[in-house]
Protein backbone atom coordinates (compact mmCIF):
# COMPACT_ATOMS: atom_id res chain seq x y z
CA UNK A 1 0.00 0.00 0.00
CA UNK A 2 2.53 2.44 -0.36
CA UNK A 3 5.30 4.83 -0.28
CA UNK A 4 8.66 4.41 1.11
CA UNK A 5 11.27 4.07 4.14
CA UNK A 6 14.87 5.49 3.92
CA UNK A 7 16.41 3.93 6.17
CA UNK A 8 19.86 1.37 6.63
CA UNK A 9 19.26 -1.80 8.26
CA UNK A 10 21.52 -3.28 10.73
CA UNK A 11 22.12 -6.15 12.71
CA UNK A 12 21.64 -6.79 16.16
CA UNK A 13 23.41 -8.60 18.22
CA UNK A 14 21.65 -11.88 18.17
CA UNK A 15 22.18 -11.38 14.29
CA UNK A 16 18.72 -10.66 14.19
CA UNK A 17 18.55 -8.02 10.95
CA UNK A 18 16.18 -5.05 12.40
CA UNK A 19 15.86 -1.40 10.51
CA UNK A 20 18.10 0.65 11.84
CA UNK A 21 17.35 4.53 12.03
CA UNK A 22 17.77 6.73 8.98
CA UNK A 23 21.07 7.92 8.28
CA UNK A 24 21.56 11.93 8.62
CA UNK A 25 20.64 13.90 5.59
CA UNK A 26 22.21 16.78 4.30
CA UNK A 27 18.50 18.60 3.62
CA UNK A 28 17.24 21.34 6.00
CA UNK A 29 13.57 20.93 7.12
CA UNK A 30 11.89 22.25 4.82
CA UNK A 31 7.79 23.14 5.15
CA UNK A 32 4.80 24.70 2.73
CA UNK A 33 1.60 25.71 4.24
CA UNK A 34 0.19 22.86 5.14
CA UNK A 35 2.86 21.88 7.16
CA UNK A 36 6.45 19.74 7.01
CA UNK A 37 7.78 17.70 3.74
CA UNK A 38 9.07 14.95 4.41
CA UNK A 39 12.42 13.65 3.63
CA UNK A 40 11.94 10.20 4.02
CA UNK A 41 9.63 7.57 4.18
CA UNK A 42 10.64 6.65 7.35
CA UNK A 43 9.92 10.08 8.99
CA UNK A 44 6.81 10.54 7.05
CA UNK A 45 5.27 7.41 8.17
CA UNK A 46 6.60 7.60 11.76
CA UNK A 47 8.29 4.28 11.63
CA UNK A 48 10.90 5.48 14.53
CA UNK A 49 8.45 5.81 16.54
CA UNK A 50 6.77 2.75 15.49
CA UNK A 51 9.63 0.74 16.22
CA UNK A 52 10.60 2.97 19.80
CA UNK A 53 7.03 1.42 20.52
CA UNK A 54 7.85 -2.63 19.78
CA UNK A 55 11.27 -1.89 22.23
CA UNK A 56 9.19 -0.31 24.42
CA UNK A 57 7.51 -3.67 25.60
CA UNK A 58 9.68 -6.43 24.48
CA UNK A 59 8.21 -9.73 23.59
CA UNK A 60 9.88 -12.68 22.11
CA UNK A 61 10.06 -12.62 18.02
CA UNK A 62 7.64 -14.40 15.90
CA UNK A 63 5.73 -16.07 19.07
CA UNK A 64 2.11 -16.04 19.68
CA UNK A 65 2.30 -12.80 22.06
CA UNK A 66 3.84 -10.72 19.71
CA UNK A 67 1.95 -11.54 16.60
CA UNK A 68 -1.50 -11.04 18.53
CA UNK A 69 -0.06 -7.66 19.83
CA UNK A 70 1.13 -6.90 16.30
CA UNK A 71 -2.23 -7.41 15.25
CA UNK A 72 -4.09 -5.18 18.29
CA UNK A 73 -1.21 -2.67 17.56
CA UNK A 74 -2.90 -2.10 13.79
CA UNK A 75 -6.01 -2.40 15.43
CA UNK A 76 -5.45 0.90 17.54
CA UNK A 77 -3.95 2.35 14.49
CA UNK A 78 -7.33 2.06 12.91
CA UNK A 79 -9.54 2.84 15.74
CA UNK A 80 -7.35 6.31 16.27
CA UNK A 81 -7.83 7.02 11.92
CA UNK A 82 -11.42 6.12 12.57
CA UNK A 83 -12.02 8.72 15.44
CA UNK A 84 -10.21 11.28 13.39
CA UNK A 85 -12.72 10.26 10.26
CA UNK A 86 -15.88 10.58 12.36
CA UNK A 87 -15.12 13.72 14.20
CA UNK A 88 -14.58 15.38 11.57
CA UNK A 89 -17.25 13.92 9.31
CA UNK A 90 -19.77 15.19 12.56
CA UNK A 91 -17.96 18.70 12.47
CA UNK A 92 -18.84 19.02 9.04
CA UNK A 93 -22.96 18.36 9.42
CA UNK A 94 -22.88 20.27 12.52
CA UNK A 95 -21.83 23.21 9.97
CA UNK A 96 -24.69 21.72 7.17
CA UNK A 97 -21.76 20.58 5.03
CA UNK A 98 -22.96 17.04 3.92
CA UNK A 99 -20.61 16.69 1.14
CA UNK A 100 -17.85 16.65 3.02
CA UNK A 101 -18.73 14.36 6.00
CA UNK A 102 -20.24 11.87 3.38
CA UNK A 103 -16.12 11.61 1.68
CA UNK A 104 -14.58 11.12 5.25
CA UNK A 105 -17.41 8.54 5.73
CA UNK A 106 -16.33 6.30 2.41
CA UNK A 107 -13.25 6.34 4.27
CA UNK A 108 -14.50 5.21 7.40
CA UNK A 109 -16.15 2.37 5.55
CA UNK A 110 -13.13 1.46 4.14
CA UNK A 111 -10.97 1.47 7.74
CA UNK A 112 -13.91 -0.66 9.16
CA UNK A 113 -13.42 -3.13 6.67
CA UNK A 114 -9.78 -3.49 7.53
CA UNK A 115 -10.77 -3.59 11.18
CA UNK A 116 -13.04 -6.68 10.26
CA UNK A 117 -10.03 -8.34 8.84
CA UNK A 118 -7.64 -7.72 11.38
CA UNK A 119 -10.26 -8.91 13.51
CA UNK A 120 -10.32 -12.21 12.11
CA UNK A 121 -6.60 -13.01 12.39
CA UNK A 122 -6.73 -13.92 15.92
CA UNK A 123 -9.14 -16.82 15.48
CA UNK A 124 -7.47 -17.72 11.92
CA UNK A 125 -4.15 -18.00 14.06
CA UNK A 126 -5.48 -20.31 16.36
CA UNK A 127 -4.11 -18.01 19.09
CA UNK A 128 -6.50 -19.05 21.45
CA UNK A 129 -6.06 -22.71 20.82
CA UNK A 130 -2.47 -22.88 21.04
CA UNK A 131 -2.24 -20.70 24.19
CA UNK A 132 -1.94 -23.90 25.93
CA UNK A 133 -1.41 -22.49 29.23
CA UNK A 134 -2.69 -18.59 28.70
CA UNK A 135 -1.64 -16.08 31.21
CA UNK A 136 -3.06 -12.83 29.73
CA UNK A 137 -5.91 -11.81 27.71
CA UNK A 138 -6.58 -8.65 25.88
CA UNK A 139 -10.18 -6.92 25.61
CA UNK A 140 -10.86 -4.09 23.07
CA UNK A 141 -13.56 -2.57 25.35
CA UNK A 142 -9.96 -1.60 27.51
CA UNK A 143 -8.29 0.19 24.32
CA UNK A 144 -8.27 3.62 24.81
CA UNK A 145 -8.79 4.46 21.04
CA UNK A 146 -11.86 2.23 20.85
CA UNK A 147 -13.17 4.40 24.03
CA UNK A 148 -12.37 7.31 21.88
CA UNK A 149 -14.37 5.95 19.18
CA UNK A 150 -17.54 5.28 21.11
CA UNK A 151 -17.25 8.69 21.81
CA UNK A 152 -16.79 9.79 18.28
CA UNK A 153 -19.83 7.55 17.00
CA UNK A 154 -22.12 9.40 19.69
CA UNK A 155 -21.53 13.04 18.52
CA UNK A 156 -21.75 11.62 15.12
CA UNK A 157 -24.82 10.69 15.60
CA UNK A 158 -26.28 13.30 17.55
CA UNK A 159 -25.04 15.61 14.54
CA UNK A 160 -27.06 13.94 12.21
CA UNK A 161 -30.14 13.04 14.26
CA UNK A 162 -30.13 16.99 15.26
CA UNK A 163 -29.99 17.79 11.09
CA UNK A 164 -33.02 15.38 10.25
CA UNK A 165 -35.16 17.12 13.59
CA UNK A 166 -34.50 20.44 12.20
CA UNK A 167 -36.09 19.01 8.32
CA UNK A 168 -32.40 19.45 6.85
CA UNK A 169 -32.43 15.48 6.40
CA UNK A 170 -35.61 14.00 5.43
CA UNK A 171 -34.38 9.82 7.10
CA UNK A 172 -37.82 8.52 5.63
CA UNK A 173 -38.01 9.93 2.07
CA UNK A 174 -33.88 9.57 1.63
CA UNK A 175 -34.26 6.18 2.55
CA UNK A 176 -37.12 5.03 0.62
CA UNK A 177 -36.86 6.74 -2.48
CA UNK A 178 -33.37 8.28 -2.98
CA UNK A 179 -29.91 5.69 -4.12
CA UNK A 180 -26.34 6.18 -4.46
CA UNK A 181 -26.40 9.48 -6.66
CA UNK A 182 -27.75 11.41 -3.49
CA UNK A 183 -25.21 12.51 -1.14
CA UNK A 184 -28.11 12.09 2.21
CA UNK A 185 -28.34 8.52 1.01
CA UNK A 186 -25.12 7.74 0.31
CA UNK A 187 -24.27 9.47 3.84
CA UNK A 188 -26.83 7.31 5.72
CA UNK A 189 -26.46 4.19 3.62
CA UNK A 190 -22.24 4.64 4.41
CA UNK A 191 -23.40 4.87 8.03
CA UNK A 192 -25.24 2.16 8.58
CA UNK A 193 -22.78 0.01 6.44
CA UNK A 194 -19.52 1.07 9.21
CA UNK A 195 -22.20 0.50 12.26
CA UNK A 196 -22.82 -2.99 11.16
CA UNK A 197 -19.09 -3.71 10.44
CA UNK A 198 -17.87 -2.20 13.92
CA UNK A 199 -20.42 -4.89 15.05
CA UNK A 200 -18.32 -8.01 13.61
CA UNK A 201 -15.18 -6.62 14.25
CA UNK A 202 -15.70 -5.49 18.37
CA UNK A 203 -17.20 -9.31 18.49
CA UNK A 204 -14.27 -10.57 17.18
CA UNK A 205 -12.09 -8.92 19.91
CA UNK A 206 -13.99 -8.60 22.55
CA UNK A 207 -11.42 -11.15 24.04
CA UNK A 208 -8.55 -12.95 22.63
CA UNK A 209 -6.34 -14.99 24.95
CA UNK A 210 -2.72 -14.24 25.19
CA UNK A 211 0.25 -16.71 26.06
CA UNK A 212 1.91 -13.95 28.47
CA UNK A 213 1.07 -11.74 31.01
CA UNK A 214 -0.61 -8.99 30.51
CA UNK A 215 0.21 -6.08 32.95
CA UNK A 216 -2.73 -4.19 31.34
CA UNK A 217 -4.41 -3.43 27.64
CA UNK A 218 -2.17 -0.13 27.46
CA UNK A 219 0.73 -1.52 28.63
CA UNK A 220 1.04 -4.29 26.46
CA UNK A 221 -0.19 -2.84 23.09
CA UNK A 222 1.61 0.15 23.94
CA UNK A 223 -1.40 2.24 23.12
CA UNK A 224 0.34 5.73 23.68
CA UNK A 225 3.08 4.78 20.74
CA UNK A 226 0.41 3.72 18.47
CA UNK A 227 -1.30 7.57 18.94
CA UNK A 228 2.02 9.16 18.77
CA UNK A 229 2.69 7.08 15.59
CA UNK A 230 -0.79 8.43 14.08
CA UNK A 231 -0.32 11.87 15.02
CA UNK A 232 3.47 12.99 15.38
CA UNK A 233 3.18 14.34 12.24
CA UNK A 234 -0.33 16.18 11.09
CA UNK A 235 -0.89 18.79 8.03
CA UNK A 236 -2.95 21.94 8.40
CA UNK A 237 -6.19 21.87 6.86
CA UNK A 238 -9.20 19.34 5.79
CA UNK A 239 -7.01 16.87 4.30
CA UNK A 240 -6.82 12.74 4.32
CA UNK A 241 -2.99 13.14 5.38
CA UNK A 242 -3.42 11.18 8.35
CA UNK A 243 -5.31 8.30 6.98
CA UNK A 244 -3.12 8.55 3.86
CA UNK A 245 -0.63 7.77 6.63
CA UNK A 246 -2.43 4.92 8.48
CA UNK A 247 -3.10 2.67 5.76
CA UNK A 248 0.96 2.87 5.04
CA UNK A 249 1.35 2.25 9.56
CA UNK A 250 -0.52 -0.89 9.55
CA UNK A 251 1.31 -2.77 6.36
CA UNK A 252 4.13 -2.00 7.81
CA UNK A 253 3.18 -3.04 11.63
CA UNK A 254 2.29 -6.17 10.46
CA UNK A 255 5.66 -6.69 8.15
CA UNK A 256 7.53 -6.31 10.72
CA UNK A 257 6.08 -9.74 12.68
CA UNK A 258 5.55 -11.48 9.08
CA UNK A 259 9.35 -10.83 8.40
CA UNK A 260 10.92 -12.45 11.86
CA UNK A 261 8.28 -15.37 11.20
CA UNK A 262 9.76 -15.30 7.67
CA UNK A 263 13.43 -15.58 9.46
CA UNK A 264 12.38 -18.08 11.82
CA UNK A 265 10.78 -20.68 9.33
CA UNK A 266 14.02 -20.46 7.28
CA UNK A 267 16.26 -21.38 10.28
CA UNK A 268 13.38 -23.78 10.80
CA UNK A 269 14.36 -25.15 7.33
CA UNK A 270 17.87 -25.10 8.24
CA UNK A 271 17.57 -27.35 10.88
CA UNK A 272 15.21 -29.83 9.06
CA UNK A 273 12.17 -28.95 11.66
CA UNK A 274 10.05 -28.45 8.73
CA UNK A 275 6.43 -28.80 10.52
CA UNK A 276 7.48 -25.49 12.89
CA UNK A 277 8.65 -24.02 9.51
CA UNK A 278 5.28 -24.66 8.14
CA UNK A 279 3.90 -23.29 11.39
CA UNK A 280 5.64 -19.87 10.77
CA UNK A 281 4.50 -19.74 6.80
CA UNK A 282 0.95 -20.11 7.95
CA UNK A 283 1.38 -17.49 10.70
CA UNK A 284 2.76 -15.71 7.59
CA UNK A 285 0.59 -15.98 4.97
CA UNK A 286 -2.43 -15.17 7.82
CA UNK A 287 -0.60 -11.86 8.69
CA UNK A 288 -0.39 -11.03 4.69
CA UNK A 289 -3.91 -10.76 4.86
CA UNK A 290 -4.37 -7.56 6.99
CA UNK A 291 -1.16 -5.74 4.78
CA UNK A 292 -3.47 -6.52 1.45
CA UNK A 293 -6.48 -5.02 2.81
CA UNK A 294 -4.83 -2.04 4.06
CA UNK A 295 -4.71 -1.22 -0.32
CA UNK A 296 -8.67 -1.18 -1.08
CA UNK A 297 -8.98 1.53 1.69
CA UNK A 298 -6.73 3.88 0.13
CA UNK A 299 -7.51 3.03 -3.46
CA UNK A 300 -10.94 3.50 -3.31
CA UNK A 301 -10.94 6.84 -1.27
CA UNK A 302 -7.75 8.67 -2.28
CA UNK A 303 -9.26 11.27 -4.69
CA UNK A 304 -6.75 12.31 -7.09
CA UNK A 305 -7.12 16.12 -6.14
CA UNK A 306 -7.16 15.05 -2.27
CA UNK A 307 -4.13 13.56 -2.81
CA UNK A 308 -2.69 16.43 -4.72
CA UNK A 309 -3.19 18.27 -1.44
CA UNK A 310 -0.70 16.36 0.27
CA UNK A 311 1.61 15.35 -2.53
CA UNK A 312 4.02 17.97 -1.92
CA UNK A 313 4.36 17.03 1.83
CA UNK A 314 5.31 13.75 0.91
CA UNK A 315 8.57 14.35 -0.04
CA UNK A 316 11.41 12.81 -1.82
CA UNK A 317 9.83 9.40 -0.94
CA UNK A 318 8.70 6.50 -3.09
CA UNK A 319 6.93 3.08 -2.51
CA UNK A 320 10.02 1.67 -3.75
CA UNK A 321 11.55 2.45 -0.48
CA UNK A 322 10.00 0.31 2.06
CA UNK A 323 12.71 -1.41 3.54
CA UNK A 324 10.09 -3.76 5.98
CA UNK A 325 7.99 -4.95 2.31
CA UNK A 326 9.86 -4.05 -0.74
CA UNK A 327 13.49 -5.02 0.51
CA UNK A 328 13.00 -7.39 3.47
CA UNK A 329 9.88 -9.31 2.65
CA UNK A 330 9.91 -9.23 -1.01
CA UNK A 331 13.73 -9.64 -1.24
CA UNK A 332 15.61 -10.64 1.38
CA UNK A 333 13.73 -13.18 3.14
CA UNK A 334 12.03 -14.47 0.50
CA UNK A 335 15.17 -15.30 -1.97
CA UNK A 336 16.95 -16.96 1.16
CA UNK A 337 12.89 -19.00 1.87
CA UNK A 338 13.50 -20.25 -1.30
CA UNK A 339 16.98 -21.09 -1.59
CA UNK A 340 16.95 -22.93 1.80
CA UNK A 341 13.84 -25.02 0.90
CA UNK A 342 15.94 -25.77 -2.40
CA UNK A 343 18.91 -27.04 -0.50
CA UNK A 344 17.03 -28.81 1.84
CA UNK A 345 14.75 -30.82 -1.03
CA UNK A 346 17.98 -31.54 -3.44
CA UNK A 347 20.01 -33.12 -0.43
CA UNK A 348 17.03 -34.71 0.94
CA UNK A 349 17.23 -36.79 -2.87
CA UNK A 350 20.75 -36.54 -3.31
CA UNK A 351 21.12 -34.44 -6.04
CA UNK A 352 22.77 -30.95 -7.29
CA UNK A 353 21.00 -28.00 -6.52
CA UNK A 354 19.89 -26.20 -10.00
CA UNK A 355 17.47 -24.33 -11.11
CA UNK A 356 16.32 -27.92 -13.21
CA UNK A 357 16.72 -30.54 -10.07
CA UNK A 358 14.59 -27.88 -8.20
CA UNK A 359 11.85 -28.17 -10.36
CA UNK A 360 12.42 -32.47 -10.93
CA UNK A 361 12.26 -32.70 -6.67
CA UNK A 362 9.00 -30.27 -6.54
CA UNK A 363 7.66 -32.73 -8.98
CA UNK A 364 8.71 -35.98 -6.98
CA UNK A 365 7.69 -34.50 -3.84
CA UNK A 366 4.25 -34.05 -5.39
CA UNK A 367 4.01 -37.37 -6.47
CA UNK A 368 5.00 -38.97 -3.53
CA UNK A 369 3.36 -37.08 -0.98
CA UNK A 370 1.23 -39.60 0.24
CA UNK A 371 3.39 -42.26 0.44
CA UNK A 372 6.36 -40.63 2.10
CA UNK A 373 6.16 -38.59 5.44
CA UNK A 374 8.93 -36.20 4.78
CA UNK A 375 8.05 -35.35 1.01
CA UNK A 376 4.41 -34.90 2.80
CA UNK A 377 5.85 -32.42 5.21
CA UNK A 378 7.72 -30.74 1.56
CA UNK A 379 4.56 -30.69 -0.02
CA UNK A 380 3.13 -28.50 3.08
CA UNK A 381 5.90 -26.20 3.14
CA UNK A 382 5.58 -25.36 -0.66
CA UNK A 383 1.88 -25.41 -0.35
CA UNK A 384 2.59 -22.04 2.05
CA UNK A 385 5.41 -20.73 0.22
CA UNK A 386 2.97 -20.58 -3.55
CA UNK A 387 0.54 -18.58 -1.19
CA UNK A 388 3.30 -16.28 0.22
CA UNK A 389 4.40 -15.79 -3.91
CA UNK A 390 0.42 -15.01 -4.83
CA UNK A 391 0.16 -12.53 -1.90
CA UNK A 392 3.86 -10.72 -3.19
CA UNK A 393 2.45 -10.66 -7.03
CA UNK A 394 -1.07 -9.59 -5.76
CA UNK A 395 -0.12 -6.73 -3.67
CA UNK A 396 2.51 -5.13 -6.81
CA UNK A 397 -0.49 -5.31 -9.05
CA UNK A 398 -3.09 -3.40 -6.72
CA UNK A 399 -0.24 -1.38 -5.79
CA UNK A 400 -0.56 0.24 -9.19
CA UNK A 401 -3.69 1.77 -8.82
CA UNK A 402 -2.21 4.27 -6.61
CA UNK A 403 -0.04 5.99 -9.49
CA UNK A 404 -2.46 5.47 -11.97
CA UNK A 405 -5.47 7.33 -9.96
CA UNK A 406 -2.91 10.11 -8.19
CA UNK A 407 -0.09 10.83 -11.04
CA UNK A 408 -1.38 9.52 -14.31
CA UNK A 409 0.59 8.79 -17.80
CA UNK A 410 2.38 10.85 -20.30
CA UNK A 411 5.60 11.16 -18.67
CA UNK A 412 4.33 12.20 -15.13
CA UNK A 413 7.20 12.31 -13.23
CA UNK A 414 7.39 10.77 -9.35
CA UNK A 415 8.37 12.09 -6.49
CA UNK A 416 11.63 10.72 -6.61
CA UNK A 417 12.42 11.52 -10.25
CA UNK A 418 10.97 8.71 -12.17
CA UNK A 419 10.69 10.12 -15.57
CA UNK A 420 7.14 8.21 -15.82
CA UNK A 421 5.55 6.91 -12.37
CA UNK A 422 3.46 4.41 -13.90
CA UNK A 423 5.82 3.02 -16.04
CA UNK A 424 8.38 2.81 -13.80
CA UNK A 425 6.43 0.48 -11.06
CA UNK A 426 5.22 -1.54 -13.81
CA UNK A 427 8.54 -2.38 -14.95
CA UNK A 428 9.64 -2.91 -11.04
CA UNK A 429 6.60 -5.59 -11.21
CA UNK A 430 7.06 -7.04 -14.42
CA UNK A 431 10.72 -7.28 -13.24
CA UNK A 432 10.34 -8.99 -10.47
CA UNK A 433 8.27 -11.24 -12.00
CA UNK A 434 10.95 -12.22 -14.37
CA UNK A 435 13.99 -13.19 -11.69
CA UNK A 436 11.09 -14.68 -9.39
CA UNK A 437 13.55 -17.50 -7.37
CA UNK A 438 9.87 -19.25 -7.00
CA UNK A 439 9.13 -19.40 -10.85
CA UNK A 440 10.39 -23.11 -10.53
CA UNK A 441 7.35 -23.99 -8.15
CA UNK A 442 4.53 -22.66 -10.48
CA UNK A 443 6.64 -24.40 -13.56
CA UNK A 444 6.59 -27.52 -11.09
CA UNK A 445 3.00 -27.58 -11.03
CA UNK A 446 1.79 -26.29 -14.02
CA UNK A 447 3.84 -26.61 -16.79
CA UNK A 448 1.67 -23.89 -19.04
CA UNK A 449 3.04 -21.44 -16.36
CA UNK A 450 5.71 -18.77 -17.28
CA UNK A 451 5.96 -15.38 -15.78
CA UNK A 452 7.99 -13.84 -18.45
CA UNK A 453 5.93 -15.39 -21.50
CA UNK A 454 2.36 -14.60 -20.49
CA UNK A 455 0.86 -12.74 -22.93
CA UNK A 456 -0.90 -9.65 -22.90
CA UNK A 457 -4.86 -9.94 -22.94
CA UNK A 458 -7.41 -8.59 -25.28
CA UNK A 459 -8.58 -6.52 -22.78
CA UNK A 460 -5.70 -5.12 -21.59
CA UNK A 461 -4.62 -4.68 -25.22
CA UNK A 462 -7.32 -2.42 -26.00
CA UNK A 463 -7.57 -0.65 -22.27
CA UNK A 464 -3.60 0.40 -23.56
CA UNK A 465 -4.70 1.71 -26.50
CA UNK A 466 -5.31 5.58 -27.70
CA UNK A 467 -9.13 4.57 -28.64
CA UNK A 468 -9.80 3.72 -24.57
CA UNK A 469 -11.85 5.63 -21.78
CA UNK A 470 -8.80 4.44 -19.53
CA UNK A 471 -6.26 6.12 -21.71
CA UNK A 472 -7.91 9.40 -21.79
CA UNK A 473 -8.51 9.43 -17.87
CA UNK A 474 -4.85 8.22 -17.39
CA UNK A 475 -3.55 10.80 -19.73
CA UNK A 476 -5.85 13.68 -18.34
CA UNK A 477 -4.70 13.04 -14.60
CA UNK A 478 -1.02 12.74 -15.56
CA UNK A 479 -1.21 16.85 -17.41
CA UNK A 480 -3.10 17.56 -13.87
CA UNK A 481 -0.73 16.45 -11.96
CA UNK A 482 2.22 17.69 -14.41
CA UNK A 483 0.94 21.67 -14.12
CA UNK A 484 0.10 21.44 -10.78
CA UNK A 485 3.69 20.19 -9.47
CA UNK A 486 5.88 21.90 -12.03
CA UNK A 487 8.78 21.77 -9.44
CA UNK A 488 7.92 18.23 -9.23
CA UNK A 489 8.28 17.86 -12.81
CA UNK A 490 11.10 20.39 -13.84
CA UNK A 491 12.68 19.30 -10.09
CA UNK A 492 13.40 22.87 -8.93
CA UNK A 493 13.09 24.12 -5.39
CA UNK A 494 13.28 21.24 -2.93
CA UNK A 495 12.33 18.44 -5.38
CA UNK A 496 15.78 19.77 -7.07
CA UNK A 497 17.53 17.62 -4.32
CA UNK A 498 18.85 14.00 -4.83
CA UNK A 499 16.77 11.34 -3.24
CA UNK A 500 18.69 10.39 -0.37
CA UNK A 501 17.77 7.04 0.29
CA UNK A 502 19.90 3.91 -0.59
CA UNK A 503 19.20 0.20 -0.42
CA UNK A 504 20.02 -1.42 3.22
CA UNK A 505 21.96 -4.35 3.21
CA UNK A 506 21.15 -7.64 2.67
CA UNK A 507 18.90 -9.16 5.41
CA UNK A 508 19.62 -12.82 5.99
CA UNK A 509 18.31 -15.30 8.89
Amino acid sequence: MHQANAEDATRASDHEARSAAPQPSDLTPVYNERGIIAESYHDLQGLGVLRAAREAYPLPKASNESTVRAVFQSVEIALLNLTDLVTRAAADIEQGFLGPATVKMFWARGFHRVLTCLSTIPHQLGLVRSAIDPQGVLRIDDSPAFGEYVQAINRFDRAVLQHAEAGELQLPTTLAHETLDSVAFNLLHLARICNHESTIWERNLTEVLVSAPVPSYAAFVVAKGMRDTVFDRVLTGDTYFTQFRGLHQIPETLGEEVNDHLEQAIRDVQSNQLPQAIAHLSDVNILTEGILTALPAIVDNLATADYHQIRENLGLTSGSHSICLRYHMFTHLYEQLWEEIGIHMTGWLKTECSVEMIEAAIRQVDQTRFEDHHAWMIHLLLNECAQFQTFIFQWRDEHLHLPRNNLGGDFTKSLTGSSDAVKAVKYMRDAARARDPMRPLARARDPRHEHTKMPRGQLAQYLESSSSLDSQILTTTGHTTQQRFQNVQERLGFFANRCPFSAPPKRKA
